[in-house]
């Protein structure tokens, strides 16, 4: 396993610092309600739009992890960034043993702009046309936060 860049520790650490429990929890179906645990009600209102972030896990074979990321940016990372209102993605490697999982953030203006890439049941997660052929662990949901604060170096 290669040392992690800088990049990709700086990525870690956003990820440990704000959404510390999302791995834990993932693995539970989220219901409706808690779906959205700090999204607020009014979402899509400008003065509060400081973005939703949007989390996906997979995992697949360590003998597999190579060809599937290089698959995941050409077909999935590549539709979520020509979605419009996406700002960004990060994507995040971790080897565990004999797997490789993969997590996925998205940012976004807002929950409209998700629906225009997920659709109207945004919760449920976009399985690739190849998914189920690399993930040994298709995560069939997704969380969604609302951005509160981002700090970022220059």
């Amino acid at each position: 396993m290669q040392p992690p860049t800088r990049l990709a520790a700086a990525c870690a650490a956003i990820v440990l610092g704000t959404l510390g429990a999302v791995a834990s929890r993932a693995a539970e179906p989220p219901s409706r309600s808690s779906a959205l645990p700090l999204v607020r009600a009014n979402e899509n209102a400008p003065a509060a739009n400081k973005g939703i972030a949007r989390i996906w896990r997979g995992r697949t074979t360590a003998a597999k992890a190579d060809e599937y990321e290089a698959y995941l940016f050409a077909s999935g990372i590549s539709k979520v960034r020509q979605t419009p209102g996406n700002r960004g993605v990060t994507v995040l490697r971790r080897e565990d043993g004999g797997q490789t999982e993969f997590l996925v953030i998205s940012i976004w203006d807002s929950l409209d702009s998700v629906k225009r890439f997920a659709g109207k049941d945004y919760d449920r997660a976009v399985i690739l046309e190849r998914d189920r052929e690399y993930l040994v662990e298709v995560e069939p949901t997704v969380r969604h936060y609302a951005i509160e604060k981002e700090e970022r170096a220059n």
